[in-house]
């Protein structure tokens, strides 16, 4: 299993799809999946298609209304009432003389319309808000996408590191084989004590250890990087490194103008505003209670037991009608009144958040900042830790060899170079994070 993951950590570390299996997995290519089936992104489109609703349902309101009636009614007129009777010659005897009862159908049919003329501005009001409420959704859903890529980028990346440090305890376990094989050599040529034998063989092993361990840490970042794009946990994945990843993370921008620009780019604040606005749309049009509603009416039907006279010119059985309609509701035990201190006060609560939210993103943005300008110095010292660490195993190695050095020097310095080698690709790959970091706050590229 060790051997395993390792030869697919380093076909993944060098661009390479795994023999037999799926394409690798790049960074691209992962996005793109996120926002096709995250169901964050799936439920932000959803809350865009309901504001879309929304609107339509609000414009409606100044739309004239067109309703059509019509029915059938089969009625049965009479029930062979006794209205006299004669005497039959033939018999003799008295019948009585029923009226027949009449069956006839009654055809009704009509059109009316009504149009709204005022209503104290609350359809103009609500109309606006929900306006203002499409745009707020659609600035979430760009806020959903930007969170979405962003956490992509840091499974991706975080996946990423752990195969890295896999590697590096990988290079560190083979380091200590050898180690302990040549201390048994130099044992057996009466150079070097048992103790030292048993020690190697100790530290080979614990570097074993760290090995299973760090495997155990990929296996988890896959499965998080599995969820992140919408796949199955159990989904195999291979990923490809990006091609500048352990490259020196790029310089930090100056904090003020990164600042100004997330405030100008960042869609949540963006969604804010316009929710914000929303709500005093919503606590203007909520007033309208108090102003009388006048709207027109007019409408047509005709009754007839013959379809085929409906085209017929007017006569009683036609109506024809036009009128004028006042509402108002001049007391509703404060309710109105209460629904305008609601609303003014979602107004003010939505204010406060944005300018709650303000702060944040600044926040971010310097958190960022710093976080980057810390990995890119992070980057550079670790860069020169590995080179000296490096190169102070390879003396301590030959100290060993002509009997100078030994089993604690050879291990101390081992274990400086997995350390330092631990930190550069810490801090490169952080640096990654850092700049993916950097954008999310800034609101994009």
């Amino acid at each position: 299993m060790l051997a395993l993951l390792t030869l697919a950590i380093s076909a993944a570390a060098s661009a390479a799809a795994p023999q037999g299996g799926p394409p690798a997995l790049t960074l691209e290519r992962a996005v793109a999946l996120a926002l096709e089936r995250n169901p964050e992104m799936l439920r932000s489109r959803l809350q865009v298609r309901t504001a879309e609703a929304d609107q339509a349902q609000a414009r409606a309101a100044i739309l004239p209304r067109v309703d059509l009636n019509a029915s059938v009614t089969r009625t049965r007129s009479g029930g062979g009432e006794v209205t006299g009777s004669f005497v039959d010659p033939a018999s003799g005897e008295t019948v009585p003389l029923r009226t027949p009862a009449e069956v006839y159908s009654t055809y009704i049919a009509g059109v009316s319309v009504q149009q709204l003329l005022f209503d104290g501005g609350k359809w103009w009001g609500n109309r606006e808000a929900k306006d203002f409420g499409l745009d707020a959704a659609r600035e979430s859903s760009a806020e959903a996408r930007l969170q979405t890529v962003f956490l992509v980028e840091q499974r991706f990346y975080e996946l990423v590191l752990a195969q890295r440090q896999y590697q590096v305890l990988a290079e560190a376990a083979a380091r200590s084989r050898g180690q302990a094989e040549a201390t048994q050599r130099l044992f057996e040529a009466g150079r070097q004590a048992q103790t030292d034998v048993f020690a190697a063989r100790s530290n080979r092993d614990n570097d074993e250890i760290s090995g299973l361990l760090q495997e155990a840490r990929v296996e988890l970042a896959r499965q998080e990087l599995a969820l992140a794009i919408g796949a199955e946990p159990r989904e195999p994945i291979a990923v490809e490194e990006p091609p500048r990843l352990l490259d020196e993370p790029d310089p930090p921008p100056p904090v003020e103008p990164a600042i100004a620009k997330a405030l100008l780019s960042r869609a949540n604040l963006k969604a804010l505003a316009h929710s914000a606005e929303s709500q005093r749309r919503a606590a203007a049009a909520a007033s309208g209670d108090y102003w009388p509603a006048i709207g027109l009416v007019a409408g047509y039907s005709r009754q007839t037991r013959d379809p085929g006279t409906f085209t017929s010119s007017l006569d009683k059985a036609s109506l024809l009608g036009a009128g004028v309609i006042l509402s108002w509701n001049l007391f509703n035990g404060f309710e109105t009144r209460a629904q305008v201190q609601k609303a003014e006060v979602q107004a003010r609560q939505a204010e406060n958040d944005l300018a709650f939210a303000r702060k944040g993103v600044a926040a971010e943005v310097e958190n960022a900042i710093a976080r980057l300008a810390v990995a890119r110095q992070l980057a550079r010292v670790a860069t020169r830790s590995e080179e000296n660490a490096r190169e102070g195993l390879r003396l301590a190695r030959a100290r060993q060899e002509v009997g100078a050095g030994t089993q604690l020097e050879v291990r101390d310095a081992e274990l400086k170079l997995t350390q330092s080698q631990l930190a550069r690709v810490g801090a490169l790959v952080g640096g990654r994070e850092a700049e993916s970091a950097l954008r999310r706050a800034m609101g994009g590229p």
